[in-house]
């Protein structure tokens, strides 16, 4: 059963020509060798960062922050405080660990960071149950995944292995109120994944989510990245951007601010647990 990965434009998908610990390291090799790409994601990161939930009984400003699916870590790099965990037991990471099954205790956790791992869930639902239970009152999930726009849908069906499902079920049926929730990936393995995940259960089904989980209040939705983060070519395609055009381009996305909903690539989301 698949249950997590972190990040998106995975080398060698399904390939069968590299085993999961070599497409992480992969990744780790391209965080190094392309600069545009860490611009990229520190812009995200610094982006969750600013909606950690605080803590000023804690020893950190954010209290106990956990990333799942942390891949091959970049975020450590930029927020070096947090405990990265992913289902993957690499060098990358410091545990080794289930997303639907966390190993933290009930209530001990101030804040869970995700960046492009709900699109990996296979029962994306049951997570949820997870962080719902692990969480403080006033804790946080803080997570950048893709959104499926009309401009993106079109690029990620075309040039991305990774599938959009955006017919795929993700909630139990009304016959079957109490049965499991069905599959919502496409494939098999560490890997398995469909983008349309994030963008189905807070956008088109929002008002399910909230009635499956009362507790949790989805507090904050954003939409952004209309081209450098396409142009940069991810973690495994031809970049398309020099990165000395990158603020140009940057001032030419803030432009096309307003045609977001119909042209972005990515979306944040923030889910705080309530009493």
């Amino acid at each position: 059963m698949i249950h997590s990965m972190g990040n998106d434009q995975i080398t060698g998908i399904k390939s069968g020509r590299a085993s999961d610990q070599e497409v992480i390291d992969r990744r780790a090799q391209a965080w190094q060798t392309r600069p545009l790409l860490r611009d990229v994601y520190r812009e995200y990161f610094d982006q969750m960062q600013r909606h950690f939930a605080s803590d000023a009984t804690a020893a950190t400003p954010y209290g106990t922050v956990v990333e799942v699916g942390g891949g091959s870590g970049h975020f450590r790099s930029f927020y070096p405080q947090m405990i990265v965990t992913d289902v993957l037991p690499t060098r990358h990471i410091h545990l080794a660990a289930d997303a639907l099954h966390l190993p933290f205790r009930d209530s001990s956790v101030n804040n869970i960071v995700m960046q492009d791992v709900l699109h990996h869930l296979a029962l994306p639902l049951r997570f949820f149950s997870e962080a719902q239970r692990v969480l403080k009152v006033g804790g946080r999930v803080v997570m950048t995944e893709p959104f499926i726009s009309p401009v993106s849908g079109l690029c990620y069906r075309l040039s991305h292995p990774e599938p959009v499902d955006m017919d795929a079920p993700l909630f139990r049926s009304q016959s079957n109120p109490v049965g499991e929730d069905p599959i919502a990936v496409i494939g098999s393995g560490a890997f398995a994944s469909n983008q349309a995940i994030p963008t189905l259960l807070f956008f088109r089904y929002l008002g399910l989510f909230q009635r499956r989980f009362p507790h949790l209040s989805v507090i904050h939705r954003e939409v952004h990245s209309t081209m450098v983060y396409p142009l940069s070519g991810g973690f495994s395609k031809q970049v398309l951007l020099p990165r000395f055009a990158a603020p140009a381009a940057r001032m030419l996305e803030r432009m096309l601010s307003p045609l977001a909903r119909w042209m972005a690539f990515r979306s944040l989301i923030v889910v705080e647990k309530q009493a």
